[in-house]
């Protein structure tokens, strides 16, 4: 009992009682408590150049995702605590393209004695390469302007300059499905130009809007020139041919496409207009047919009128002169279908053959190795005398009469062993029944067939 009254002692008691006090009287006066704050937007870091934050339909997302958070502290920190003390954030470093679980960590922007948590505590990030692509620009036209008027060609432009081609720029699943950017123009009704600026829209193969790109430049300038058509007329199209062809070769005739155009002017020139002719296709040492396309020169005072070829496509047929020639040429004459069993031999092996045709067709036939066929199926061992078979180019038929040969069909020699020699065999080589001596290629002379006046 002693020790209680010692001076430590009771200074150690007085503290724990103090203590204790306090700790009574701050959680009877001032209570933890907790606060709660709905759709806090959550901060993204950590994101890696050249990605996008995207939402479940590949859009670039407007916003940052939310959550809620929930704040546990005394009374008096509760009190003091405001929305824009509290900063959610998902970390996405190392994160590449795809769907990323991120935790949501919540710090505090002020010395605050609190604990905060996110509701829900993880998020959904999807992530998506962002890439940049050059497309065509086309113009959409939409309404009919008055009847003695028409529309020219849309000219595009941007601060001043031409404009075919521009840039998108988005994620990569979107962007890949952007097949050009389109501007739309009304001219309905219109008899003066029209000229205004327009927004450009992404779309895809079939022509459907495509949300989520941007274009550069966002809008252009259209200027649709409208003009009057004093006068119309329809008129054929007169190809011009120069020339001559190849030395034995003729022309056979001359197309054109298309075969009319419609020429607009003043009253006076269009009626003396009756064609439209073409620059000149030369022809001279063509041996075949031609195809050239051409530009139209519309009579003076008069235009072609808006929407017509400017060019045509003129073929001129070229075909050698038929006159027929008739020309001797060495053949090799083979048998095929000797019956199992028989040899065969044949004279004479090269036999020499006429032919006709015109020049082109006995041109084909030069350098080439004429062959006659003789097809012996069926027949037994004797001797023939047998008419080749000729497989001639198309247009080249033979000259009467047909060479003929002799094919001799025979039994093979019957061989008597001799049973107390041993026998001395050499091999020696079996020539192919029926197999033709080579014949010379043949080098052909034209000769000119006789006609009787």
């Amino acid at each position: 009992m002693d020790f209680l009254n010692t001076p430590a002692l009771r200074l150690l008691l007085a503290l724990i009682l103090a203590f204790t006090l306090w700790v009574f009287v701050s959680y009877t006066q001032n209570p933890d408590r907790s606060i709660a704050y709905d759709n806090v937007p959550v901060d993204i870091e950590g994101l890696a150049p050249g990605l996008v934050v995207i939402d479940k339909e590949g859009l670039p997302r407007a916003q940052r995702p939310e959550v809620d958070i929930t704040v546990l502290a005394d009374d008096e920190t509760v009190r003091n605590v405001r929305v824009s003390d509290l900063r959610p954030f998902v970390d996405l470093t190392g994160r590449g393209p795809g769907e990323h679980n991120v935790p949501v960590n919540v710090v505090t922007t002020r010395s605050l004695r609190l604990r905060a948590s996110a509701e829900p505590e993880y998020l959904l990030i999807r992530l998506d390469q962002e890439i940049t692509r050059t497309v065509a620009l086309t113009v959409e036209t939409t309404g009919i302007v008055p009847f003695g008027f028409e529309a020219r060609t849309p000219q595009v432009t941007s601060r001043g300059q031409p404009v075919t081609k521009v840039t998108v720029r988005g994620p990569q699943g979107r962007v890949e499905r952007v097949a050009m950017v389109r501007a739309r123009v009304d001219i309905d009704r219109l008899t003066a130009n029209y000229n205004s600026p327009r927004t450009l829209e992404p779309v895809d193969a079939n022509g459907q809007p495509i949300a989520g790109v941007t274009v550069d430049p966002a809008t252009v300038d259209v200027l649709v020139p409208i003009i009057s058509s004093v006068g119309l007329k329809r008129v054929p199209v007169v190809p011009s041919v120069t020339g001559v062809p190849a030395s034995g070769y003729v022309v056979a005739g001359v197309s054109v496409s298309p075969l009319l155009v419609t020429l607009t002017g003043s009253s006076g020139p269009l009626d003396d207009a009756e064609n439209v002719v073409t620059e000149e296709v030369d022809i001279t040492g063509a041996s075949q047919t031609l195809t050239r396309t051409v530009a139209l020169i519309p009579p003076r005072g008069t235009q072609l009128r808006f929407g017509e070829p400017a060019d045509v496509v003129v073929t001129v047929t070229i075909v050698p002169i038929n006159r027929p020639f008739q020309v001797t040429v060495p053949a090799s004459v083979q048998i095929i279908g000797i019956s199992d069993g028989l040899l065969a031999s044949l004279s004479p092996g090269i036999v020499s053959v006429t032919v006709t045709g015109s020049s082109l067709q006995l041109e084909a036939l030069s350098g080439t190795q004429l062959l006659g066929v003789i097809n012996v199926r069926g027949l037994g061992p004797g001797t023939y005398e047998l008419e080749p078979t000729f497989s001639l180019p198309e247009g080249v038929t033979l000259v009467p009469p047909a060479p003929r040969v002799f094919v001799t069909l025979r039994m093979p020699p019957t061989l008597t062993p001799e049973p107390l020699a041993t026998p001395d065999i050499t091999t020696q080589p079996t020539a192919m029944p029926g197999t033709p001596e080579p014949a010379p290629t043949p080098t052909i002379t034209l000769t000119p067939t006789s006609t009787t006046p």
